[in-house]
């Protein structure tokens, strides 16, 4: 096995390994309990989230009806000074954010190497195309970055209602990204 070979090895074997502790620390954010979720979602507190639970109680009685229950729990979030997202036909499932989270991770480690590659092409060749590289892969990191859900939780902002497109733009980079490497790494 040629020094390329382990390179490109090494590179996998990362990739993976960041992938695997993205979806477990994803996991680990959507598999809480569902009053967690909502309340780390909503910021809703304890009180109002019992309040919610009434509401949803006297619906299962049978006391309201779906549109009732609906109109009573998007009054009490505007009284709350809450916007809740409108009606989505695609339901907003935490796969989508899972998945964003794994391949938004997988991004910023593979815009890392690339950085890697051209610093070094840099460093070797003096080459104005291989700044601009540089240049092109720092603002694709500051992308990647700012859009890995793990940073947007750590600022206190939360993405909801985008469906699939939560995930789509950080697959279509990540294509982009594993071409751009191969490339690279020739």
């Amino acid at each position: 096995m040629n020094s390329r070979d382990k390179i490109i090895f090494l590179v996998i074997i990362i990739v993976v390994l960041a992938a695997i502790a993205a979806a477990i620390g994803s996991l680990s954010i959507a598999g809480a309990s569902p009053e967690r979720q909502t309340r780390v979602r909503w910021g809703l507190s304890r009180s109002q989230l019992e309040e919610i639970r009434q509401i949803m109680e006297r619906y299962r009685r049978g006391d309201i009806s779906p549109i009732e229950l609906e109109a009573a729990v998007l009054m009490r979030f505007r009284e709350w000074g809450f916007a809740p997202p409108p009606n989505i036909p695609v339901p907003d499932l935490e796969i989508f954010y899972t998945v964003k989270s794994v391949i938004s991770t997988v991004n910023i480690v593979i815009v890392a190497f690339l950085l890697l590659i051209y610093l070094d092409i840099y460093r070797k060749t003096n080459a104005q195309f291989a700044l601009g590289l540089i240049i092109f892969s720092l603002i694709l990191l500051f992308y990647t970055i700012s859009s890995n859900p793990f940073i947007q939780i750590l600022f206190g902002f939360r993405a909801i209602g985008l469906g699939p497109f939560a995930m789509l733009p950080d697959a279509f980079a990540l294509i982009a990204l594993v071409i751009l490497l191969y490339l690279s790494l020739k």
